[in-house]
């Protein structure tokens, strides 16, 4: 899991959005790293650069399962550089201060919309992931990408319908070329 999670905060931290949603994940399975699901998606049409500009294009225009922008850019409108005060909380309170803010009485209710903690995981992405993997995160199931992305076009996600119209991908073309897969691997 943690390979798909940290390729796509990759992309919500390149894009600077403000939630890593199933759009994100799309992206993500496009990169080497993802085989077969890479594969899968190539043969209907989806590579890395299309999927990044349709979802930059999609939660760009608030069609996404999130905010459009991170913490980061939505404060820097207003002059205040988040990245500086990190390194100021930092340098202040120690390497880890964010850490037990957020683990404190007081820091709990502010997670996860704390500017700090970084973009949170959509509730679509967790509802997928607990569709396939349930709360044991450490644990993936044979052909676990092909798992995930099957049971994101499950979930009622409308920035991952919105990104496959602009793809020009049908979500049951989709599927059957999952379920086609999977139906083979047995």
């Amino acid at each position: 899991m943690g390979v798909v999670l940290e390729a796509a905060r990759a992309e919500v931290a390149s894009a600077q959005h403000g939630y890593v949603g199933l759009e994100h994940m799309l992206v993500a399975f496009t990169g080497s790293w993802a085989g077969s699901v890479s594969g899968l998606l190539a043969q209907v049409g989806v590579s890395g650069e299309r999927a990044r500009d349709a979802v930059r294009l999609v939660v760009g225009e608030g069609r996404g399962d999130g905010p459009r922008w991170d913490a980061a850019a939505l404060l820097a409108t207003l002059g205040i550089d988040l990245d500086e005060v990190r390194r100021a909380v930092t340098e202040r309170f120690g390497a880890d201060a964010v850490e037990r803010l957020y683990a404190s009485e007081v820091g709990w209710n502010l997670r996860p919309q704390g500017p700090l903690c970084g973009p949170a995981l959509s509730p679509q992405f967790k509802q997928t992931i607990d569709r396939v993997v349930g709360r044991c995160w450490d644990s993936a199931p044979h052909h676990f990408h092909e798992r995930l992305l099957r049971s994101a076009l499950d979930v009622s996600s409308g920035g991952l319908s919105a990104l496959l119209d602009e793809l020009d991908v049908p979500a049951v073309t989709l599927r059957a070329v999952l379920d086609d897969r999977l139906r083979l691997a047995g």
